[in-house]
């Protein structure tokens, strides 16, 4: 069974997000974080406000991950706001292929630093960052509020980019 995804996801394609994309992104972003998931009108500001860029990857049509990089004004570090990918699709390289795209695009933007935050105890967002370059910068208490009232722990991370 491994083996028949590795081979649909070296069809794998990105491409730039749009409001068009937004039901898709709905659904992904629940699948992967559930009550914890960013809400409607919070991915479609995403989608729409001018200093970010979100990027999908698609899959036999099929809309399997996201990404959204937001930009300040004149500053050199970009901000991972948001990336998850459909627990179907997990495991197989997808969410590096997104943060791959989105450190690309930040250094276009001449941005010298990517920074980000995860949940303390998201064990593969942890795994992924470190695997690619990011270290930890610092813990943030009780980053993420949950609709009951309590919060949770971030880890911010960040990685130093090349800019040419």
């Amino acid at each position: 069974m491994k083996t028949t995804r590795m081979t649909k996801i070296s069809k794998l394609t990105i491409r730039r997000g749009s409001i068009k994309d937004i039901d898709e992104i709905t659904k992904i972003e629940g699948r992967a974080f559930g009550s914890h998931a960013y809400d409607y009108p919070s991915l479609r500001y995403m989608l729409e406000i001018a200093n970010s860029v979100t990027v999908v990857s698609i899959m036999d049509n099929k809309l399997v991950g996201y990404a959204t990089v937001y930009f300040r004004k004149n500053s050199k570090v970009s901000h991972l706001e948001s990336i998850a990918v459909d627990p179907d699709f997990q495991g197989y390289g997808v969410g590096k292929i997104l943060l791959n795209e989105v450190e690309k695009i930040s250094i276009e933007m001449k941005c010298s630093r990517i920074v980000l935050e995860t949940f303390e105890k998201n064990v593969s967002a942890l795994k992924l960052y470190e695997r690619n370059g990011y270290s930890i910068r610092e813990i943030v208490p009780d980053y993420y509020h949950t609709p009951y009232g309590d919060s949770r722990n971030a880890i911010r991370f960040q990685k130093k980019l090349e800019v040419k």
